[in-house]
């Protein structure tokens, strides 16, 4: 038996999520809830919150496992001794699923444990007696400086995730074939079955390819987020902040991570847009065809069909196209789109004579991301980094004898 994690959704759109002891799955542990509630749920998004309920629930199970209540104890005026810690920390590296002796990332590590400690002081300022005392909080501070020690110090440069990001974006060959695959979203196809099927999954790669917004952008959104071409004015989609989304029914919620913003479109996505709307959405069915009704959805029978397209069902949209044009990478992902996004941007605004500033602020817009974002940054140095290599090599050049 596991302690599980159930998620809702409010009448309001609220998402929100329980931890469930095994020996009681009809009641949501206490103090985990009040924890949620009252530190995370007025200032965090629902996914934020599901993370501490996770690495919560890694508390429980060790308590569990060692015989210990946590709760018990502080009420006692008994905290984690230097032991205990080092104990909790070994299990909370520890790979859930795997083989013996796997263990997290350290990166994962920090956020769940981060969220632990975070948990056991608010639990420790709740339950431990007199805890405004000097001597009991001198006490309780010696526990957090033990749970704050065990935070790793290094878990990856950041000039080395940087240099990994800077080298994320597609190959020519795999951009070739995704421009092909655009421009026929039915190749390969000998019959018409599952042409729907096909034609959705071609339109949000294209999207994605054509506007770098998120997955959870994409999933988001509704059929009045497209607007069509009119009076010499390009075709668009608007990207909108919809966390709680009471129309949503989703309980894992595709969210908007980046601000609002409107991302023009080429004519031919267009068309393609229309054509999916018209001649394959419109015939699925329990479809809606209202301005709050999601542009992509399930077309495969069963309960679902005509529901909003999930994160799952959109993996394996993804997975479909991986598995059936290999040229496009064994690495494709939806983020991957994103980072080639920004590559060709690059490309563009050197074109147009940009200045840094001028394509750094441009930047920004286009991804949604504040003023000063450090992503905007990090994307103009990969391409300064090409433009270096360009005049490196020039330069190298002028050793060579003339033929």
């Amino acid at each position: 038996m596991k302690f599980q994690i159930k998620n809702y959704i409010a009448q309001s759109g609220e998402r929100y999520s329980f931890l469930f002891a095994p020996e009681d799955e009809g009641v949501p542990l206490f103090y985990p809830a009040v924890y949620v509630s009252r530190s995370l749920r007025e200032n965090h998004t629902h996914q934020t919150q599901l993370v501490a309920l996770d690495a919560i629930r890694r508390l429980c199970e060790w308590e569990r496992d060692r015989g210990i209540n946590l709760e018990d104890r502080l009420l006692a005026q008994t905290l984690l001794n230097a032991q205990e810690v080092d104990d909790l920390a070994g299990h909370m590296k520890a790979r859930r699923s795997g083989k013996p002796g796997q263990t997290i990332t350290p990166r994962k590590f920090n956020v769940y444990w981060g969220c632990v400690r975070s948990y056991i002081a608010w639990l420790t300022d709740e339950l431990f007696p007199n805890v405004d005392e000097a001597a009991v909080r001198k006490l309780v501070e010696k526990q957090a400086e033990r749970l704050q020690a065990k935070t790793l110090r290094r878990v990856g440069s950041s000039a080395r995730k940087r240099h990994s990001l800077l080298n994320e974006k597609f190959t020519e060959s795999a951009r070739e074939l995704l421009v092909e695959l655009f421009a026929s979203p039915f190749l390969g196809m000998s019959t018409a079955t599952h042409r729907g099927t096909r034609l959705r999954n071609v339109v949000m790669a294209r999207i994605l390819y054509e506007t770098g917004m998120r997955r959870g952008e994409l999933l988001s959104l509704k059929l009045r987020n497209f607007t069509e071409s009119s009076g010499g004015r390009l075709p668009y989609l608007e990207v909108e902040r919809n966390h709680d989304d009471e129309l949503d029914h989703r309980t894992h919620q595709p969210v908007a991570k980046t601000q609002g913003r409107i991302l023009a479109i080429s004519y031919g996505l267009e068309e393609q847009i229309k054509q999916y709307r018209t001649e394959y959405r419109a015939e699925i069915q329990n479809v809606g065809f209202g301005d709050e009704d999601f542009l992509f959805c399930v077309h495969q029978s069963g309960k679902t069909v005509g529901k909003a397209l999930t994160v799952n069902g959109f993996n394996t949209a993804i997975n479909y196209l991986k598995n059936k044009f290999p040229a496009i990478g064994r690495n494709l992902h939806p983020h991957a789109f994103r980072h080639d996004f920004n590559y060709r941007f690059s490309l563009h605004a050197d074109q147009m004579g940009w200045t840094e500033a001028q394509e750094a602020e441009a930047r920004e817009e286009v991804n949604g991301w504040a003023t000063g974002s450090d992503m905007a940054k990090v994307y103009n140095l990969r391409h300064r980094r090409e433009r270096a290599m360009e005049i490196g090599v020039k330069i190298a050049r002028d050793t060579e004898r003339p033929v």
